[in-house]
């Protein structure tokens, strides 16, 4: 229960979030000149969502390992974006774009790229010793 309450929780909790500000009708977000704001929040939202992911799904067990846990993140995070861009579709004055879900998965990748870097650093950093 004590790791439930650590590790999953967050994860389930924060997309719970994420679906729930999606569920807002007539959301508006302000516009910065280069770039929208809705589109680097949609981008720090996930890359949030997948670091949850991935310290939820390392801590399944000892035979998921952290490559194991990176591609079971990436799929659930990406599939989750999926599934909530076609969510916002159905809500009055939201709309959902491919433009929303590159940066969702841009995000998510970016942080699931550099938690592979880590990883794949440690390993080196225990076969040196």
């Amino acid at each position: 229960m004590k790791n439930f309450l650590k590790y999953h929780l967050p994860a389930i909790l924060y997309a719970a979030l994420i679906i729930a500000a999606s569920s807002i009708p007539d959301l508006k977000t302000p516009k910065i000149i280069t770039l929208q704001f809705d589109k680097i929040v949609h981008f720090l939202e996930y890359a949030l969502l997948a670091f949850l992911a991935y310290r939820s799904c390392s801590h399944f067990g000892r035979l998921l390992t952290p490559h194991k846990a990176l591609l079971l993140s990436a799929v659930l995070v990406g599939g989750f974006a999926i599934l909530d861009e076609f969510h916002q579709r159905s809500v009055p004055g939201r709309d959902s774009g491919i433009g929303d879900l590159i940066m969702d998965l841009a995000g998510a990748a970016l942080v699931l790229i550099l938690l592979w870097y880590r990883e794949k650093s440690r390993k080196r950093a225990i076969t040196r010793a």
